[in-house]
């Protein structure tokens, strides 16, 4: 059975990402593509699948360094990144909650200037 090499551009557009990203990702060494004798850049389905990995982490927030790590790190490592960015998503998760809460409130608020409204003081007193 033959498995099919795709080209760059072929991998990028699979991905939905374009050729420069994925020029750049193997410049600060998230993925390493095959190369063929001539230097062209190649990708497997489980390069592709590394990829369809890494731009999901990426739009957690994940920075591009903790994927790459995360790409080819052992599971211990790479359960400790998964866990550490899903922390950092629940902490901003709940941050962002209040947030939603504070603008239902002024929605709803009587007050005539919102800065003389003890709700709104107290949300802005709590804000870090």
């Amino acid at each position: 059975m033959c498995i099919k090499l795709l080209r760059i551009g072929e991998a990028a557009e699979r991905l939905g990402v374009s050729a420069h990203l994925l020029r750049h990702w193997e410049a600060i060494g998230v993925i390493t593509p095959y190369r063929t004798a001539s230097g062209a850049r190649r990708y497997d389905q489980g390069l592709l699948d590394a990829l369809s990995i890494a731009i999901k982490c990426q739009h957690a927030g994940m920075p591009l360094s903790a994927i790459a790590r995360l790409l080819n790190g052992q599971r211990r490592e790479r359960k400790h990144l998964v866990a550490q960015q899903r922390d950092a998503i629940n902490r901003q998760r709940v941050h962002l909650e209040r947030i939603v809460n504070f603008l239902d409130h002024v929605l709803e608020c009587s007050h005539p200037v919102v800065r003389e409204c003890p709700a709104c003081q107290d949300f802005v007193s709590s804000v870090s």
